[in-house]
């Protein structure tokens, strides 16, 4: 389902968010500047959209995750994570991986599979 809001787009940072909740709270002795009022339902709804959208991709990548966890061969494997998580980043990878072009080796370490570059 496609959340029926629109706005801005707005960055609602960690700080942004803890002011919100106080704005909205029940703690009336504990509210922020006056300042931050500004803006206050429109950064609201941006972070309910933020909300509304992060918990419609958690739902598809546990459906994902599902299918991931039945797949039979590694080509379906494969083609669930890159329907789920996309293509993969440009650039190097973050740690070392090993040579790319090296097959892989299935080991077994204490009966537990691993798959080593």
């Amino acid at each position: 389902m496609d959340c029926p809001l629109t706005a801005p787009t707005v960055e609602i940072t960690p700080r942004r968010l803890e002011e919100l909740m106080r704005w909205h709270g029940t703690d009336e002795s504990h509210l922020p500047p006056a300042h931050t009022l500004q803006n206050l339902s429109r950064d609201t709804v941006a972070a309910l959209i933020e909300l509304w959208r992060s918990r419609e991709r958690i739902e598809q990548l546990r459906r994902e995750m599902g299918r991931a966890f039945w797949a039979e061969d590694l080509s379906e494997l494969h083609a669930v994570l890159l329907r789920a998580l996309g293509p993969p980043p440009e650039g190097p990878p973050d740690g070392p991986i090993g040579d790319p072009a090296a097959p892989l080796q299935n080991r077994s370490r204490n009966g537990v599979a691993t798959w080593t570059p």
